[in-house]
């Protein structure tokens, strides 16, 4: 079998090097590459100047290559073929293009092919119907539209073959040079180092595509798992090690009033003895971090290649007392917080680990982004990103733990085995930001005089600020629209619009889909900024177009009536149909397990009138912008990007397509 898959790879290799050689030498008239170009452009926009057409080629041609590419994958059982003929493809084309087609071309051929790659399980029928829509629906699209294909002015030429060969290989940027306005021909002289810059986008993919699979880095259109995770030790070592490090702990009479801490290793050298532990409840401290439990949990969630490294510097025994927090730094554990600042460093986390040694009631620790929470007893492990993952601590009133409460703080660096330069650099700095918070903690944990008072203060503040960054926008979609910011200050503000419009759409559709173990509250938070984000930017733009650029705002009082009736009205309906079915309700809610209820338990207006009235009345209301003549001529195809991914996803939504549709989700909530 293995070798049956590798002579039909070959075979389709040698196909695409008989292509890409005809394609190559299809000189008309002994053209050079600037001269071919101007000419195929001119003639192919000749057969494409209806937008309709043109926005269906920007579907169906994709589609016809992934088609191909996906099949391909699927007969050999290995992506790498795809992936060699994007990067020989992008390397051909790098003096055959004008640089900004050519930029755009490298990136989304290239992205198509490693998108190919995670499409194996469909079956032959289903890649056989994607072809077909692709390939066929080019042509339907020209018959709906009353032009006349490209292909019909050469198909009685002699060399017929050589022309469609051509015409093959020049195909996506042909199609995505007819969607820009028209421009002065292409003079060339681009230098190689000019060229291969403007080749560069296909290592952008191929960088995007190895972190987004790896889990080294998750994108904002991802489908977002929880990185909470919760064990239970039950092997007879493990409790009988947690024991032992219960009764030392005991046996060593830990305050009353506030919290003792016994520290692995010792923060400073001239820490005390006493501070930290001794030999027994320390070895036996080792073989709990390193149990083959907790690796496991790990593995199981980042993969079996994935490093794991004790931070023994930042490891220790936590014993809590019943105490007032008001004013000091304890108050910190009952607020929101995130534990460190190094949520930027890129590949790796810091993770600590919350181990019960009791029978603890009273204390639960809670994750509002997940959502999830845990009262942490004998051998329950709770582990979480210390850096990225907002919880706090919670009394449970009314109940009321008979002993001290005592916790294994518990770190481990995690990082795929190719980026340990940054989980080198992560356990580092987590480990000295630990020792320097941690004497700061001690230093204000009971604040006598204004200093003291002030500085115990500026902890629970920068505390609040931090954490509320997280939890309302989340520094990696600060991170991730900067970026798209800095390239669009240097290229086009295409580059942001088309980076921000899109995302929370991708974002439905992939939650929708896997749903198992979802971070909830980060999806709901992702997905209100994005298309926040979406809809400003369209307004703005509609705006700016409406009133020529700002300068005769009395414009927008000369718009249709119907106009506004549609985008008002659309988005009013939309808003009342959120008010239904609420907020959780809106967002999935049913479907994640997070709100108990059968899926079609509303039945009130719109429901039982109105089909799919959420998406339904948003595409009403995108349309009634497109109706306006001036923003239809900026930007022809922003509206029907929109709709179409919003009709994409109502069919997902209607038959109901998930990863595990034959078997019922379980509830996702741990308690």
């Amino acid at each position: 079998s293995r070798m049956r898959s590798s002579w039909t790879g070959l075979a389709f290799l040698a196909l695409f090097g008989i292509g890409f050689v005809l394609a190559s030498t299809a000189q008309v008239q002994k053209m050079s590459h600037v001269e071919r170009w101007n000419d195929l452009s001119a003639k192919f926009r000749n057969y494409h100047q209806d937008q309709v057409n043109i926005f269906l080629h920007m579907i169906t041609t994709p589609l016809g290559v992934f088609s191909v590419l996906s099949l391909v994958n699927k007969v050999t059982g290995t992506g790498f073929l795809a992936k060699i003929l994007a990067l020989v493809y992008c390397v051909s084309i790098m003096d055959k293009l004008p640089m900004h087609i050519l930029a755009l071309t490298t990136l989304v051929s290239t992205a198509i092919a490693l998108g190919s790659t995670l499409s194996t399980r469909l079956g032959y029928l289903t890649h056989m119907v994607l072809f077909v829509v692709g390939y066929f629906g080019q042509d339907l699209a020209h018959f709906a539209t009353g032009e006349k294909t490209f292909q019909s002015s050469y198909q009685q030429d002699s060399n017929f073959l050589e022309l469609l060969a051509e015409h093959t290989y020049y195909l996506l940027p042909l199609v995505f040079e007819s969607t820009m306005p028209p421009q002065s021909a292409w003079t060339g002289g681009e230098a190689m180092a000019e060229q291969i810059v403007h080749t560069l986008p296909c290592i952008v993919a191929f960088v995007v595509y190895f972190l987004s699979t790896t889990g080294a880095l998750l994108f904002p259109w991802q489908f977002q798992k929880s990185r909470v995770l919760i064990v239970k030790l039950k092997d007879a070592q493990d409790l009988k090690d947690l024991a032992a490090i219960r009764s030392w702990a005991i046996s060593k009479g830990p305050s009353t009033s506030t919290s003792t801490h016994w520290w692995y290793q010792a923060p400073k050298p001239d820490t005390p003895a006493e501070q930290c532990l001794e030999k027994a409840p320390k070895d036996a401290f080792y073989r709990i971090a390193n149990c083959p439990t907790i690796t496991n949990l790990y593995k199981n969630h980042f993969g079996s290649n994935t490093k794991i490294e004790v931070l023994d510097g930042m490891n220790e025994v936590y014993v809590s007392a019943p105490h007032t927090v008001k004013n000091t730094s304890d108050e910190v554990f009952y607020t929101r917080h995130l534990d460190g600042p190094y949520y930027y460093i890129p590949f790796s986390s810091c993770f600590r680990m919350i181990i019960g040694l009791d029978a603890n009631e009273e204390i639960t620790t809670k994750f509002p982004l997940v959502p999830t929470e845990l009262a942490a007893q004998n051998g329950d492990v709770l582990a979480f990103d210390f850096h990225r993952e907002v919880h706090y601590i919670e009394k449970n009133y009314g109940i009321v733990n008979k002993d001290f409460r005592i916790v294994l703080k518990v770190h481990h660096c995690i990082y795929p085995s190719w980026a340990w330069p940054f989980g080198k650099l992560m356990g580092i700095l987590s480990t000295r930001y630990n020792k320097l918070f941690r004497s700061l903690f001690l230093y204000t944990i009971n604040p006598k005089g204004l200093f003291n008072r002030f500085a115990a203060w500026n902890v629970v503040f920068w505390t609040k600020v931090v954490h509320q960054i997280e939890e309302k926008v989340g520094y990696s979609n600060v991170g991730y629209i900067a970026v798209l910011a800095l390239v669009s200050f240097l290229t086009t503000y295409k580059v942001f619009l088309i980076g921000t419009s899109f995302i929370h759409y991708l974002r439905y559709i992939n939650t929708y889909y896997h749903r198992e173990g979802v971070a909830y509250g980060v999806f709901k938070r992702d997905v209100f900024l994005f298309k926040a984000l979406s809809i400003s930017q369209l307004v703005f733009l509609y705006a700016l177009a409406v009133t020529n650029n700002f300068s005769d705002m009395s414009l927008l009082l000369k718009t249709s009536p119907i106009d506004y009736a549609m985008i008002f009205g659309g988005y009013a309906l939309s808003i009342y149909t959120t008010f239904q079915l609420g907020v959780d309700g809106t967002y999935f809610g049913i479907e994640l397990g997070y709100v108990k209820a059968s899926k079609h338990y509303v039945q009130k207006f719109p429901y039982g009138v109105i089909p799919h009235p959420m998406i339904l009345s948003q595409c009403v209301a995108m349309i009634g912008f497109m109706r306006a003549e001036a923003f239809r001529a900026s930007w022809p195809y922003l509206v029907p990007a929109h709709v179409c991914l919003y009709l994409v996803h109502m069919l997902q939504e209607h038959f109901d397509i998930h990863k595990n549709r034959a078997s019922k989700s379980a509830p996702l909530k741990s308690a």
